[in-house]
């Protein structure tokens, strides 16, 4: 039994596997659309020989050949002979600001995606450009020879051959400082930076010193600064952290006290708060026995960058509706309400035509009429008539239907009022009595007259007897 209920077990995760709907992952276009890619150097000049220790500028442009929808996506792959300084994201944007994609950079796989938004849903003839920095990967160069790097580029790859020099040492003993400064870029978080001071690395004495530290524009102080002491072999022997704050000239200081053949390692943060291209500082120490001595640090921002353009479509005026024209329905299968007789002859009333004071008639040609002249019985005109009626000539035939659309006034002029009865009154010993009489009509029976004349007779035969 439990046998049975393992195989079914099995069935149904391995049915319930099949039939579960899969999410389609949005389509990736890889390198389809970068037309081309360029090495340079920090000042963005075109280069191919660098030093094993330079920083490369690496900058794409591409097009948009076809229709993308926001979430697809394009990625890049880094060649194994760079490395990334900065892996911060990035947005491209077009020149009003708005963000066509987002760049993420991927330091485990090496690669940056580019995610468009829904900017391109809307824009067409989209393309642009972005850039990332970058230094030799030690691992995988020759020194002071030429390397090839290869970089994808519309699907394929294009090869840069790239002479890459060692770096000599120096012969220079170099002597022990007393105040050294260097900031970094925090790789996570590129809107902060890390600063670092060595102070009295030269073991000398250095009475009630002071250290003065002068913040560049671009970034603010964030959080408080540590202070580490350390002996003649840089063992760190006590630690301190304390507040710090600006005065008006962006300047913060730290009492630092008596120094003996002790050093100090200060460490503190800034926020970045106007994107620039580097963000300096200025260190200074100075004590009862020490002229001031400076000493400046800069952090360069090479993090990566876009920037691209798109056309809005131009907005279509709203055509208005074609009217579509019913269909022609020749005179004769028209539907008639009623016939009325006008002094051109009996005109038929279509059923239902009377619409903003016009009316549909229709109308039976009679011997010597010509579309002229039927039109201007109407007060038409003759391309009205060929037009309601589909002709292609102007010839007429006698007994040949017209449909008409004539004004309602006109067809209240033309038709001829129905004729009223007569009423004839006769008195009759003092009563009026009041014969109605129709209009005569043509009737030529004989014996109408005659009977009407034996009955007068009679009439004045009676009247005569009693006077």
């Amino acid at each position: 039994m439990k046998k049975r209920w393992l195989v079914f077990a099995i069935i149904f995760f391995i049915v319930s596997g099949f039939f579960s709907p899969k999410a389609e992952a949005a389509t990736d276009y890889g390198s389809k659309f970068f037309t081309n890619v360029a090495l340079q150097n920090q000042n963005g000049d075109i280069a191919t020989n660098f030093k094993e220790n330079s920083k490369v500028r690496v900058a794409y442009d591409f097009v948009i050949t076809q229709p993308v929808a926001s979430g697809e996506t394009m990625t890049l792959t880094i060649p194994e002979q760079l490395k990334l300084i900065n892996f911060g994201g990035f947005p491209v944007n077009d020149a009003s600001g708005n963000t066509i994609a987002n760049a993420t950079i991927d330091p485990a796989t090496g690669t940056i995606t580019l995610t468009f938004t829904d900017y391109v849903n809307t824009h067409t003839d989209l393309s642009g450009s972005l850039f990332y920095n970058a230094t030799f990967n030690s691992k995988n160069i020759q020194t002071d020879q030429v390397n090839a790097i290869s970089f994808p580029v519309n699907d394929t790859t294009q090869t840069f051959n790239t002479y890459i020099s060692k770096v000599s040492s120096g012969g220079g003993t170099g002597s022990p400082t007393v105040v050294f400064k260097q900031g970094r870029m925090d790789e996570k978080d590129t809107s902060i930076l890390h600063w670092t001071v060595t102070l009295n690395n030269a073991l000398t004495q250095i009475d009630n010193a002071i250290y003065t530290d002068t913040l560049g524009l671009g970034h603010n102080l964030l959080g408080n600064a540590t202070i580490k002491y350390r002996d003649a072999t840089k063992k760190v022997i006590s630690t301190s952290v304390q507040p710090i704050a600006l005065d008006s000239n962006r300047n913060f200081e730290l009492i630092i006290g008596t120094l003996n053949d002790q050093s100090v390692v200060i460490t503190y943060d800034t926020k970045i708060t106007t994107k620039q291209k580097s963000y300096t500082n200025k260190a200074t120490l100075s004590g009862d026995n020490l002229e001031a001595v400076s000493r400046n640090a800069t952090v360069n921002d090479y993090g990566s960058g876009g920037q691209g353009s798109g056309t809005t479509p131009p907005t279509t005026p709203s055509t208005p509706p074609v009217k579509e024209e019913p269909p022609f329905v020749p005179a004769d299968k028209q539907p008639i309400e009623k016939i009325v007789e006008t002094n051109f002859g009996p005109l038929e009333i279509v059923k239902d035509s009377e619409q903003d004071g016009k009316i549909k008639v229709i109308y039976e040609v009679k011997k010597g009429d010509t579309l002229p002249g039927v039109a201007k019985k109407f007060d038409v005109t003759v391309a009205n008539i060929k037009d309601w009626n589909n002709l292609t000539s102007d010839n007429l035939q006698t007994g040949q239907k017209l449909q008409l659309t004539i004004e309602k006034t006109l067809l209240s002029k033309i038709t001829v009022p129905a004729e009223q009865k007569v009423t004839s009154t006769t008195r009759i010993d003092g009563v009026v009595e009041s014969t109605s009489v129709l209009p005569q009509t043509g009737d030529t029976n004989p014996l109408i007259p005659f009977v009407t004349g034996l009955s007068l007779i009679a009439l004045g035969f009676t009247f005569a007897r009693k006077s």
